[in-house]
C-alpha cells in the first residue's frame, strides 16, 4: 500500500482555494462589514451576502 493518499475524485482543493472560500464566509458572518459595504455599494445587505454567496460558488 502507498501512503500517498489520492485526491479524491478532484474534490481536494488548494488552500489559496480554502482561504479564498473561508474570507468569503466569514465576510457573510460579518455584519457590520455587511452593513459598510451595503451602505457603500447602495445595496440592500440581502444583496451583498448574495453576491457572496454567488463568488462562493463561481469559484
Amino acid at each position: 500500500m502507498s501512503s500517498v493518499q489520492e485526491p479524491n475524485n478532484g474534490a481536494s482543493i488548494s488552500y489559496e482555494e480554502q482561504l479564498r472560500r473561508q474570507i468569503i464566509l466569514n465576510s457573510i458572518e460579518n455584519k457590520d462589514y455587511l452593513l459598510v459595504i451595503a451602505s457603500q455599494q447602495q445595496k440592500s445587505v440581502q444583496q451583498v451576502k448574495h453576491e457572496l454567496m454567488l463568488k462562493l460558488t463561481e469559484g
